[in-house]
């Protein structure tokens, strides 16, 4: 098989900061170099100044100026300087655009004739519907009610569109983001679902207390607060029954602390910050519940993938794509977004009912072995990749 040089374009990894976005982008560009192809990737600056990367073989370039995580001029006319001394230096066969990664070398690329592949995990759509899920608990409603949709709707219209515009083929991480792809995308759209590396099967240890989890990014859309507002409104007798454990990092963890204060669950409620692979394989391996009662539209998230992947009893809102993996009381739960009353009443069943807490588990890593690894959205995305090169 041919060998080619793959570029990527995302403005955050691993390196940044904790996310399913970061790590699918990671699990991608690995298998694209373990099959043989170079790699390189274009993202943007890290806080730490480190400028560049060779990362398991993968060449990593954390372009200057631009602020970590954020599209911006900076990043802008970086991208135009490097991706010219890149291709001079060893000829780019394709471009692969993480959402809106490629905006700034589309004509670049069509100059050059070289391909661009485009994989979304959503769109400015759904940044507005969460928007408008959330916006009215924000202290200045009427200002952002304005300001905000205009803002991802300039920007749905002058980078979304030109980007699905440009490509060969846009893959999708869910089928649920389908329809609001119609739009310059009608024949080229492609769903492959996100895929994780799925552990050994584990028996669990029975601890003194039900182990849960909620992980990710923390950010009010995340809805961890959520997840200890329905502790706090346990009753006394299974509230003693559980520990939550909270993992990540984020611009919302000093709301979760205070919040955990005030309700005086510290007994029961523990903060861990971002873990390494090893540790949060440990702390997956211990636990029997995962919690993930966010309220943005996600596309899939790869949290919810882990925590089925280990055998355990899944909580999660009802939204994006998390509704087309998890078929509720079989292999999962699913919960009103928001609806906290919900979301309590559901973890009092699951604590209460070891059978039914047991079986959910199994069926969910029933449903990743037979649907969702990693090896299978490798090659499925790897296929598309390659098919786009050589037509």
């Amino acid at each position: 098989m041919k060998r080619y040089h793959i570029l990527v374009m995302t403005r955050i990894l691993p390196q940044h900061a904790l996310g399913g976005m970061q790590k699918q982008t990671m699990d991608l560009c690995e298998g694209f170099r373990e099959s043989g192809h170079k790699v390189t990737i274009f993202t943007t600056k890290r806080n730490d100044g480190v400028v560049f990367e060779d990362f398991k073989g993968i060449d990593i370039h954390y372009l200057s100026p631009s602020k970590p995580g954020y599209y911006g001029r900076g990043w802008q006319k970086a991208c135009r300087k490097k991706i010219q001394q890149l291709h001079t230096e060893f000829s780019i066969d394709v471009i692969h655009s993480q959402s809106l990664g490629a905006k700034y070398v589309i004509n670049w690329a069509k100059k050059n004739k070289v391909p661009i592949v485009s994989t979304w995990h959503g769109t400015s759509l759904t940044e507005i519907t969460t928007f408008f899920a959330s916006a009215s608990k924000h202290p200045r409603f009427w200002h952002w009610l304005f300001i905000m949709p205009c803002r991802m709707l300039k920007q749905y219209f002058w980078m979304d569109l030109a980007v699905r515009r440009a490509s060969k083929v846009i893959t999708l991480v869910s089928p649920t983001l389908e329809k609001n792809m119609r739009l310059f995308a009608k024949n080229k759209v492609v769903t492959i679902p996100n895929g994780i590396t799925i552990p050994e099967e584990n028996t669990r240890t029975n601890y003194e207390k039900i182990e849960l989890i909620s992980l990710g990014r923390i950010e009010k859309e995340k809805g961890m607060h959520l997840a200890i507002q329905a502790v706090s409104k346990l009753n006394e007798n299974d509230r003693e029954k559980i520990h939550l454990n909270i993992v990540g990092e984020g611009p919302y963890l000093g709301f979760i602390h205070q919040l955990i204060d005030n309700l005086e669950l510290n007994q029961y409620i523990s903060c861990h910050g971002r873990l390494n692979d090893d540790v949060l394989d440990a702390m997956f391996s211990r636990c029997q519940v995962h919690i993930m009662p966010t309220t943005r539209q996600e596309g899939l998230p790869l949290t919810i993938l882990e925590g089925m992947s280990y055998g355990l009893a899944t909580i999660a809102s009802d939204i994006g794509g998390i509704s087309g993996v998890i078929t509720h009381e079989y292999d999962g739960f699913l919960i009103k977004p928001g609806n906290v009353d919900e979301l309590t009443k559901v973890l009092a069943k699951i604590i209460n009912d070891e059978e039914k807490r047991e079986s959910t588990g199994r069926n969910g890593r029933g449903t990743i072995l037979e649907k969702y690894s990693k090896e299978r959205m490798v090659n499925e995305t790897l296929h598309e990749i390659i098919k786009v090169v050589e037509s």
